[in-house]
């Protein structure tokens, strides 16, 4: 038996999803129910808020991190719905959908929200109770009730509603009224009818419903622990709601339970926390703040249960509804799962609670929740009261009862055999009322009383209790409320209650409603459907337009079937083929047909059979029907060939054509029928018949067969009728070209007979098929037969558009038959670029217009080139400027100004280029620039244009003048702003225009320039530096650009050039430099570029100028370490403190640092240098002086960090005293300075002071870091007197044991409560020998499992092993020892108390259920303690091993203990080897040891051990091969009666014999036959007992050796058993030869016996000639009389059943016809279509004629 309640840990939310544990709080974590648990949480990385939700149901494998600002989330109990919390705004979220599904601002704060149902949320805020529910979209929160004025300092822990939602109850916990007081409980509970709230002490409720009397219950369960003095923790549980229950209702009971807390709970203020009630049973969970749970029962009040489940609280709970129980959160980040096992529950309270003593109580807690386990109660009381004739009172007790152990077919049999009484109804329907006012009727109970309302015509009162429920729905109370009843809209609820489907759809059909079958299907989602059978049904039932819409319904619903074809629920071929044939049986082709097309599905090879009935039965009587479905070809796998000569009959030839496969057939069709195809049939025919295959190498290709018949075929096509079928053969041959050959067909087409004809039609053939090939002749010859016959259109357009053809074939071809359309040439040579060729065959053909008409309205981008070979050709030039002229306005200028400046001809484009700059292009790159090299050939003001206009391409030009006027060039290159930088430079270099090229690059101001002209490798480099300086800068009052300069000088690192430059700019005093003497930039430069390369004139220049950035200047300084020339820039700018810094931190000049301090005399000053004091360690008194000095409070940080590293001596602290409570008053932190005071008291040594100190009102110290510091300088007395200020217990423990005052430590460290605490104290008291106060302290370790072992080893290792036990012994009584606590406590008993007589099995047997049974018989074993293993073992369920430990250990043997480890052995092999035990050591057991295994061991094996064992003396001789096996015949009878097996049959036989015991040997034969019967019949065939010859007899008849058994019958003179024997036998042959040694030895009397005996098989003659040989008529007379009469019985019975016979077969001869003259398929398939008209040709005689079949499309 175990413990009634299971806790495991179902996650670790740290481990399974990564959340950090101090994100585990009642503020940070929901949990609405057992789907979902969600935690506010924060990313690792960057710290973000971060919203985890947990999947229960996947342990924690479905983890989903969401980065979220909310401050709660609450996920749905039952819908993947969220909704969130961000202060005043809450919001629901469809996380499935992904959509928001409402929000609402509320205005007050939300101090606590959850679910209390999957519809609506509880919002608790500082002053009322909302709801708002999720149905309604748009709806706001709906105010429920306000808070009471007790609930206003209370923290709002949990909100709870009824399943009703009537009645609500809020509960708050609050701090008590004084300090140290308990925490108490504030409860609000609210009626929603009566608007009125109730205020109550409670720390934690629930409401629960259960079932009392039959009527759902709601009850409130609440726990409190009142703060009055002397008052006990109480569970309430009160009704609420009873305004909604009948008058006549039972009743809850209020009830007040005592809780019973643990000493330590309770000395802890331990308190409730969370409740729970079951979802499954009637019960409520309750766990406190330190982790105990309590499991109450409600009908009874019962406490089932109690136990520490966690060590840290479970803040946060919900219900399980799968398994009844609860889940919970603890701050260990463990999710438990706590669950009643509900088989134990009963045990459980019969052998551990009070309650089991009074069955009473026991039998009601299972009949309120249904537990197993009291049974047998409920069984007896039903007989106790039935058998008083009670049966009100048995019918309640059977009402209450779980299951069907009253409840069943015997009780309903007992009270129907109880005869009635008058004036009272019967005995059964008592019971049945007394059930029904109880609750619900089982299913066998439902049936049992409809039969009987039924038989009473009460129908009425069946249909108000199901309407009730009050009665469980069967498909069988609905057959019976069907046929018995005649009530089908009852019998279709109890159907549809009861989840018969397949009867409700029966039902519906049965009643016409054949529309409802599939909706209903589909809403209840059946599992199968049975298609064939339901519209069959519906055939029978309706019409049979109704059977076929029923038919296509269920295929379109897709609902499975049972004989589903495939896991997408297609139908099964059989079920559509036998339907088609259902519809064509009576007569409705069109709707035959109609189901096939919509329901065959896809289209398969195993459809073929079906595709070609249902196309030939349309073809032979409906061909539009099946020209319909063929050309929507939907079907491919049925019989072509039949299926094309029927529709060659029945007209439709193109599908004829598409299904023929032979030559002849398809010549046939399209030689005679050319007039009636339809071209897509012919062009799908011809795709099938060129449709490639795959090859052997894995390639594909039309067959040359093939497509020689395609040949075939369109030569045919042409030949019958040319001009009508053209049309269609270029079609075919336009589709198929790349198959037949463009070469090919211009062969078939080309063979008519008249040469135009066959021009013509090779060019349709060829205008059809160009866009399809890319066949370069193919396209030579359309384009040359275009010519030809003047089309010249689709020349042009081939020529224009085609990428296939020889340009110049065709080029050669144009030019030699000059057409009139010149198009194609002008196409041909403007796409191959024959352009000259081209213009040249224009001009020699004096065809001027055309070149004309070839630039200025085909390709205008050719004008370049034309004008170019035009200029070749020397042609006017008057028509070339006109046709640029023409082209003005598209020609490409640039491309024509090259053109024309090859030629030398540019001036021929002046006319062009104004033109085009008047016309808008002044902005035109292209234009500007030509014009520009025009101006310069002409010198039209070239200098004016090229310094005006901005849109030329300065490179081009300045290019094109660098030849012809060099300062053109430099004019050009200048407009390029900088994009013609190296030209420039390039040209004046090379003609030494050094001036202007100094002007440019100052100006420029371009970094890269003048590092390329001022870098090593410029030769001009000197040349343009004197320009620079003369004549460049001088002329400049640009300062940007005059900076810019200088700093190209400083970049090209020519710092000497630098200074004298930067000298003449900034210290000249002419008055051109006025304007850059004061420019600080450039003092700045000055002084830095001296810093740099001359550094002993940096001085100079700091002192000489003033107007630049000292700060700046003086970091450089520091920089350059430069120390004193940054000194004097600070001190000249007043910069004192950095001017200290630099005597400070650089030069490390304390003195001089002083000095210049005392000289000063500023506060900034003495700072600086008191901070710096303060680092060092001997100056720290130094550094407090000066601080002082600056009355500065700012550094007391660094002041504390000084003492702190430093550790001065009690004279530096006076001073840092006196300081720090000068800066105490002017600070922000005033705790580290009151703390760092106390230190520095302390640390002189002050105490007094100290004390008076803390006794200020006002001060901050932080005295548990005071006491730390204290401690850790073994400042002792200070650390004591600090740490007993603040109630650091803990601390104050560790003190006391080392100020050796351990009973003071010990009390601290109860007020303490820490482990840490508690172990540091226990140990400390173990090394002084102070023991009593060790086993206080050890007490309060040894309930924590994590410091258990670390006790042990502590004590052991001392070597003090009686006062651990005696610890161990103290601490089992406590509420919180746990199961690792007894089992090293009875580890120790195993080592340390072994000596002391039954004190370790006492331990054993008291305590084995709290220990860990393995690690005790470990230990049992090392302490070689064989009693107490085997009892360990057995206790375990370890009854192999316990059997082991005795045979091996006889110290533990014990006969009662070995037996009950027997029965629960499972390992048969050790059965075995304890039999062998017995036998060798306890054979007098040995018979009861047997009797006790029978069950489980091999007989036949057991037997053999017992006859082949010797251990008795004699025993061989006197019992030969059977050993010891006779005196265990009590054990073989035993064995016989369970298994009739033959070893145990065998051994038993040869014991009896043994003993001689006939009566019971004939008695096992009798009744157990299973054994070797004709080896031990020829073993009594020569006994001396003649019974034992008898019983031989017998064995050989029952094995049919009759010969045998009769020899042996005849040799004992036994006449009766020879005949019985021969008679069982019924071998003719034995019984003749019995006769005959009758008649032999004159027996007569045996011979007329053997003739009755053996009536059934004598042969009459025989008989008649024995009787005459042996003239003993008379003894045979009797057999000859019975034989006469039995053979007329036999000849009458047979004239009988010949007549029957043929009147049968003329009836079904009858029949037959009248079926096929009522059948009208006959008039549509013949009677071989009809199975009857089969019969019936058969019963005729004559032969199925085909001719019917034929006519119609049908083979058998």
């Amino acid at each position: 038996m175990g413990d009634p309640v299971e806790v495991h840990e179902h996650l670790n939310l740290t481990s399974a999803a990564a959340i950090d544990a101090a994100s585990l709080s009642f503020a940070t974590v929901t949990l609405q129910s057992e789907k979902y648990v969600c935690v506010r949480d924060r990313n690792a990385a960057s710290g973000s808020a971060e919203l985890v939700v947990v999947e229960l149901d996947t342990a924690g494998s479905g983890v989903m991190r969401k980065p979220m600002a909310a401050d709660s989330a609450i996920m749905n109990p039952r819908a993947n719905i969220i909704a969130l919390k961000a202060g005043m705004a809450l919001q629901i979220f469809d996380l499935t959908k992904k959509q928001k599904v409402k929000a609402v601002q509320i205005s007050e704060n939300v101090v606590f929200w959850k679910w209390i149902s999957d519809k609506t949320i509880g919002i608790v805020t500082e002053t009322a109770v909302y709801h708002w529910a999720l149905s309604d979209a748009a709806g706001d929160p709906v105010k429920m009730f306000d808070r009471h004025n007790s609930m206003t300092r209370a923290q709002i822990i949990n909100y709870r509603a009824d399943a009703s939602e009537q009645w609500l109850v809020l509960v708050g916990i609050a701090p008590g009224a004084a300090a140290g007081a308990p925490v108490t409980g504030r409860m609000q509970l609210y009626s929603v009818a009566r608007k009125m709230s109730q205020a109550l002490e409670g720390h934690a409720a629930t409401f629960a419903s259960i079932s009392l009397g039959g009527y759902d219950t709601s009850v409130l369960a609440f726990a409190s622990l009142p703060a009055a003095a002397g008052s006990s923790p109480v569970m309430h549980m009160i009704e609420v709601g009873t305004e909604r229950k009948p008058e006549n209702a039972p009743r809850f009971d209020k009830k007040s339970i005592p809780l019973q807390f643990p000493p330590q709970c309770t000395a802890a203020g331990d308190f409730p926390i969370a409740m729970d009630a079951s979802t499954k049973y009637a019960v409520v969970f309750m766990l406190t703040k330190m982790g105990f749970l309590y499991v109450y029962e409600i009908s009874t009040g019962t406490c089932l249960y109690t136990r520490q489940v966690s060590n840290t609280s479970v803040f946060v709970t919900c219900a399980n509804t799968e398994t009844g129980g609860i889940f919970g959160v603890n701050r260990a980040g463990q999710v438990l799962s706590i669950q009643l096992v509900p088989e134990r529950v009963i045990p459980y309270v019969m052998s551990s609670t009070s309650a089991g003593s009074d069955p009473a109580i026991v039998a009601r807690i299972a009949a309120q929740s249904g537990f197993p386990g009291a049974d047998g109660l409920f069984v007896n009381k039903f007989r106790q009261f039935f058998d008083a004739g009670r049966l009100r009172e048995a019918a309640l007790v059977a009402s209450q009862s779980p299951g069907t152990s009253v409840r069943n077919k015997q009780t309903i049999e007992l009270f129907k055999a109880l005869p009635q009484e008058e004036g009272q109804p019967p005995a059964l329907l008592v019971y049945f009322q007394v059930l029904l006012e109880r609750g619900k009727l089982n299913k066998l109970e439902s049936i049992e009383l409809a039969q009987q309302v039924i038989a009473l015509g009460r129908v009425q009162l069946l249909e108000k209790w199901i309407q009730d429920d009050k009665m469980e729905c069967s498909e069988e109370l609905g057959d019976l409320l069907k046929t018995r009843a005649g009530n089908l809209p009852l019998a279709m609820t109890v159907y549809v209650k009861g989840g018969a489907h397949h009867a409700v759809l029966r039902a519906l059909i049965e009643n016409g409603q054949t529309a409802k079958v599939v909706p209903y299907a589909q809403r209840v989602q059946m599992s199968s459907v049975n298609i064939p059978e339901l519209v069959q049904l519906a055939s029978t039932h309706g019409s049979p337009q109704a059977a076929l819409e029923l038919a296509n319904a269920l295929q379109q619903s897709g609902l499975p079937t049972a004989s589903a074809a495939s896991a997408a629920g297609e139908r099964s071929m059989q079920d559509i083929e036998s339907m088609f044939h259902m519809f064509m049986q009576k007569g409705m082709l069109q709707e035959a047909t109609a189901y096939v097309v919509d329901n065959l599905g896809e289209d398969v090879p195993e459809a073929g059979h079906l595709q070609t009935t249902v196309l030939k039965a349309n073809l032979a009587n409906a061909p539009q029907l099946a020209d319909a479905i063929l050309k929507r070809k939907i079907w491919s796998h049925y019989n072509h060939v039949e299926v094309a000569q029927q529709c060659e009959r029945a007209g439709l030839y193109s599908h004829a054509l598409t299904h023929y496969k032979d030559i002849t057939d398809v010549r046939r069709v399209l030689s005679n029928t050319t007039h009636t195809l339809e071209p897509e049939l012919v062009l799908e025919y011809f795709d099938r018949l060129l449709q490639p295959v795959a090859s052997g190498d894995g390639s594909t290709s039309t067959s040359p067969a093939n497509s020689n018949i395609a040949l075939e075929c369109l030569d045919v096509l042409l030949r019958a009728n040319p001009r009508g079928n053209l049309g269609l053969c270029v079609q075919i041959a336009a589709a198929h070209v790349d198959v037949l050959g463009a070469t090919a067909l211009m062969g078939v087409f080309g063979k008519l007979k008249q040469p135009q004809q066959a021009q013509q039609a090779t060019f349709a053939l060829l205008q059809g098929i160009i866009n399809k090939t890319d066949d370069a002749d193919v396209h030579y010859a359309y384009i040359e037969l275009a010519i030809r016959l003047e089309q010249f259109g689709e020349a042009e357009k081939v020529t224009r558009e085609s990428e296939h053809y020889n340009p110049e074939k065709v080029k050669s071809f144009l030019m030699s038959v000059k057409p009139r359309d010149p198009r194609p040439l002008i196409n041909v040579c403007d796409r191959f670029s024959y352009v000259e060729e081209l213009v040249r065959f224009l001009i020699k053909n004096n065809q001027p217009k055309f070149v004309e008409g070839y630039v200025t309205r085909i390709n205008p981008t050719r004008a370049s080139t034309v004008c170019g070979i035009l200029l070749d050709l020397d042609y006017e030039e008057e028509f070339i400027k006109n046709l640029v002229m023409q082209v003005k306005n598209t020609v490409n200028v640039g491309e024509l100004v090259v053109t024309f400046e090859k030629h030398n001809k540019l001036k021929m484009l002046l006319p062009f280029l104004e033109a085009k700059l008047n016309d808008g292009g002044s902005e035109d790159s292209e234009v500007c620039t030509g014009l520009a090299k025009v101006y310069v050939d002409a010198n039209i003001s070239p200098e004016h244009f090229l310094e005006t206009n901005e849109f030329y391409d300065p490179r081009a030009v300045g290019q094109y003048c660098e030849n012809r006027d060099p300062y053109l060039s430099v004019l050009a290159y200048r407009r390029g702003k900088g994009s013609c930088d190296a030209e420039l430079l390039n040209v004046t270099n090379k003609n030494a225009l050094f001036k202007e090229q100094a002007k440019y690059v100052v100006e420029r101001e371009d970094a890269a320039l003048w590092a390329q002209v001022l870098s090593d490798s410029n030769t001009n480099r000197k040349l343009l530096v004197d320009q620079v300086m003369s004549s460049a800068l001088p002329e400049q009052q640009a300062p940007e650009k005059v900076s810019a300069t200088v700093k190209a000088f400083m970049a090209a690192d020519l710092p000497q050039l630098l200074i004298e430059l930067l000298e003449k700019l900034v210290l000249s005093s002419s008055p051109g430099n006025a304007v850059f003497a004061k420019n600080r930039n450039l003092q700045n430069l000055l002084i830095l570029t001296s810093i740099k390369t001359e550094k002993d004139r940096a001085m100079e220049y700091i002192k000489k100028l003033e107007n630049y950035d000292g700060n700046d200047i003086a970091q450089i300084c520091l920089g350059a370490e430069l120390y004193e020339e940054a000194f004097t820039i600070f001190s000249r700018f007043n910069k004192y403190d950095e001017a200290v810094g630099v005597i400070l931190d650089e030069m490390n000049d304390f003195p001089r640092a002083e000095a210049f301090a005392e000289k000063l005399d500023r506060p900034e000053v003495w700072s600086r240098l008191g901070k710096a004091q303060l680092k060092k360690r001997d100056m720290v008194g130094k550094g407090v002086t000066s601080l002082l000095r600056a009355k500065d409070p700012g550094p007391y940080e660094s002041v504390i960090h000084a003492c702190k590293d430093f550790e001065p001596d009690a004279a530096t602290y006076d001073a840092i005293i006196k300081y720090l409570k000068f800066a105490r008053t002017k600070v922000q932190d005033v705790i580290a300075v009151d703390t760092e005071i106390v230190v520095g008291l302390a640390r002189c040594d002050r105490l007094t002071e100290v004390e008076e100190f803390l006794s200020m009102p006002n001060h901050s110290a932080d005295l548990d870091e005071a006491g730390e510091r204290c401690l850790a300088q073994d400042l002792l007395k200070a650390a004591k007197l600090l740490f007993s200020a603040t109630n650091s217990y803990g601390r104050l423990a560790v003190v006391l044991v080392k100020l050796r005052d351990f009973a003071g430590a010990a009390e601290s460290a109860r007020k303490s409560n820490k482990v840490a605490t508690w172990r540091s104290v226990c140990f400390a008291c173990v090394d002084a020998g102070e023991f009593r106060l060790a086993q206080i302290c050890g007490l309060h370790l040894v309930v924590e499992p994590d410091e258990l072992q670390d006790v042990l080893t502590y004590y052991q290792q001392r070597g003090f092993f009686n006062e651990l036990l005696d610890l161990l012994d103290a601490s089992l009584s406590m509420e919180r020892a746990h199961q690792a606590l007894f089992t090293e406590t009875g580890v120790m008993y195993t080592k340390y108390r072994l000596v002391e007589e039954h004190k370790v099995m006492e331990f054993m047997r008291m305590w084995w259920q709290r220990c860990s049974v393995p690690k005790l018989i470990r230990a049992c074993d090392a302490a070689a303690a064989w009693p107490e293993k085997v009892y360990l073992h057995i206790q375990y369920n370890e009854a192999e091993n316990a059997l082991q430990c005795m045979m091996e250990h006889p110290i533990g043997w014990d006969h009662a203990v070995f037996l009950q480890a027997v029965n629960k052995a499972s390992n048969t092999d050790v059965l075995y080897r304890c039999i062998s035990f017995y036998m060798n050591e306890h054979f007098d057991l040995l018979q009861e040891l047997l009797v006790a295994c029978a069950s489980r061991t091999d007989p036949q094996r057991v037997i053999s051990m017992l006859k082949t064992s010797r251990l008795l003396p004699d025993a061989h001789q006197e019992l030969g091969d059977f050993g010891v096996l006779p005196f265990f015949k009590t054990y073989l009878l035993k064995l016989q009666e369970k298994q009739n097996i033959p070893e145990v049959n065998e051994a038993l036989n040869e014991v009896l014999l043994l003993e001689e015991n006939v009566e019971m040997l004939k008695e096992s034969i009798k009744s157990h036959v299973h054994f070797d019967q004709l080896k031990f019949a020829r073993k009594l065939e020569h006994a001396q007992a003649i019974e034992y010859r008898r019983i031989s007899a017998t064995l050989y008849t029952m094995n049919k050796k009759f010969e045998q058994a009769v020899e042996v019958s005849k040799r004992d003179k036994l006449w009766k058993d020879a005949i019985e024997s021969a008679s069982v036998s019924k071998d003719p042959e034995l019984v003749d030869f019995l006769s005959r040694f009758f008649l032999d030895n004159d027996l007569r009397e045996g011979f007329s016996a053997t003739l009755l005996a053996c009536y059934e098989f004598y042969p009459p003659a025989a008989a008649l000639e024995y009787a005459w040989m042996y003239n003993v008529m008379d003894f045979a007379m009797p057999f000859f009389v019975q034989t006469m009469d039995e053979m007329f019985n036999r000849v009458m019975g047979l004239e009988q059943v010949e007549k029957e016979r043929v009147l049968a077969h003329e009836a079904e001869k009858k029949a037959l016809e009248e079926t096929i003259n009522d059948d009208p398929s006959v008039l549509l398939h013949g009677v071989q279509g009809s199975p009857a008209a089969a019969m019936l040709a058969n019963l005729s005689g004559a032969g199925a004629s085909g001719t019917g079949q034929l006519a119609l499309g049908w083979q058998s």
